[in-house]
């Protein structure tokens, strides 16, 4: 069953190479160009501080985070991804819950995420963990020169918890 725990830079770099060098268009756009491990330890020293890893067996399958954090707001905007081979089991919106649960514990009160309108998957993923569409950002991302509309969603300490089973979080 998978875990979240924390990110290992040197441990993980080997598994998010991997991914992404196995990735499809929609992983490859959730950083920037990772094709050695010395790129994928640079991105994982900067996703340490901001989320958590998502373990099968021992290794990272993807990764779940809230950068942005403003401790005035008690905001953060999360992100999430999966290797295209862990995708379509419902990890990543247990993992989304998980990661959003733990925030509201430590204090968090509003985490916000955006998703391109043609990303079902990910909004899907976003909808099983709680999160509430607040509305579209026209155009907002422009990938190889073609605009997109992003549906912006949010979930609030106060509002009700997702019926999923969480992760563990293994520390």
């Amino acid at each position: 069953m998978p875990t979240l725990r924390n990110i290992e830079p040197d441990r993980d770099a080997a598994a998010v190479l991997t991914a992404f060098e196995a990735a499809d268009n929609d992983l490859l756009r959730q950083a920037s160009v990772i094709d050695s491990a010395e790129t994928a330890r640079k991105y994982l020293e900067t996703m340490a501080g901001l989320g958590w890893a998502i373990d099968a067996s021992g290794t990272l399958i993807g990764i779940v985070a809230a950068a942005s954090r403003s401790a005035q707001h008690k905001s953060a905007w999360m992100s999430y991804w999966l290797e295209p081979e862990a995708r379509g089991r419902g990890i990543a919106a247990r993992a989304l819950s998980t990661a959003s649960d733990a925030l509201f514990a430590d204090g968090f009160h509003r985490l916000e995420l955006g998703a391109r309108i043609n990303n079902p998957a990910s909004i899907k993923t976003a909808e099983r963990a709680g999160y509430v569409h607040e509305g579209v950002n026209r155009e907002e991302l422009e990938y190889d020169g073609v605009r997109f509309d992003t549906v912006r969603m949010a979930r609030l300490a106060t509002d009700p918890a997702p019926t999923i089973a969480p992760l563990q979080i293994s520390r």
